[in-house]
């Protein structure tokens, strides 16, 4: 498969651990999609032991708010998400991505019939599947009442996506990635090929499954979320203002701790416009563990 297009499909589903102290000389990095997640090697090994997904605070000290952006990932081990559904519980509001109608409730019966009906909600849960991952939509909470839909409807979303073009500009920055990955040789390609190859005659095929599609996903995330689109798509800049509009909103009720849980393409543009907009500053940034890679265990959280 073209590591171009195998970091489309890797984003599709994408995009605590001690928080880390900073002082005001410290900078936390919040311009690239590849500052919310990151690999944690095992010492002394080549592999690694966790995939994990960040979350950054952002503080106006003036008004006394907390902003924290909470990166999505939309297949992981089942305690991630646990971990998740404690931490919502300390927000006044949590902001959640979703195209749908607004009054959406997700409960079991909504993911079922989105399953059926979603080609990409398909995708995702049958990469869970291989990856004995389990699904985003199934585990986390949605139902608790500060919980807030901040997205687009379907169709908003997909006037906004002719009206600029999103799907053109798409196929054409797959062409042309996928040109600049050939032009430097297939060496790598072909590597790549055969490590994918290798997972299916490993001991345990879904273990180094997600060893890879990690590795791979944050190797090439950077690249990925440049073809399906940044600052002045619909995909990306439309659904952020959609989501901005409601954290103004809960900042005008009163709401003093609120996070914004999104996939991890969107989160760049959140801190630029958090950071210019609102004042704000980035002063915290915390891991969780979203892939265990040590075993097929669920993952675990840091001591």
């Amino acid at each position: 498969m073209n590591r171009s297009v195998l970091g489309v499909l890797l984003a599709l589903f994408l995009a605590v651990g001690p928080p880390i102290g900073l002082t005001a000389e410290e900078k936390v990095p919040v311009e690239k999609s590849s500052d919310f997640f990151r690999l944690v090697p095992k010492e002394g090994k080549r592999t690694s032991k966790s995939f994990e997904t960040a979350v950054v605070r952002f503080t106006d000290t003036k008004k006394k708010v907390e902003v924290d952006l909470v990166a999505a990932v939309h297949v992981g081990d089942r305690e991630y998400y646990e971990e998740l559904n404690r931490l919502f519980k300390k927000f006044d509001s949590v902001l959640y991505e979703l195209v749908a109608e607004k009054g959406t409730k997700i409960d079991k019966k909504s993911i079922e019939e989105k399953k059926g009906k979603s080609i990409l909600s398909g995708f995702q849960s049958g990469m869970g599947d291989a990856l004995n991952l389990d699904f985003q939509l199934e585990h986390v909470d949605y139902t608790v009442k500060n919980f807030v839909h901040a997205d687009l409807s379907p169709e908003e979303f997909a006037q906004r996506v002719a009206e600029r073009g999103d799907l053109l500009q798409m196929i054409y920055r797959m062409l042309v990635l996928g040109l600049q990955k050939g032009a430097e040789g297939k060496d790598d390609e072909m590597k790549s090929q055969g490590r994918m190859i290798g997972t299916l005659f490993s001991s345990n095929p879904s273990l180094s499954l997600k060893r890879l599609f990690a590795k791979e996903m944050v190797a090439q995330m950077d690249d990925t979320m440049w073809v399906i689109g940044g600052e002045g798509s619909a995909i990306i800049s439309d659904r952020n203002s959609a989501a901005l509009k409601i954290l103004r909103k809960q900042l005008k009720k009163g709401d003093k701790k609120i996070a914004i849980f999104y996939g991890g393409a969107h989160l760049p543009e959140f801190a630029k416009s958090l950071k210019k907009d609102f004042g704000m500053t980035p002063t915290q940034k915390n891991w969780l563990i979203a892939w265990d890679l040590t075993s097929d265990q669920s993952a675990r959280k840091h001591e």
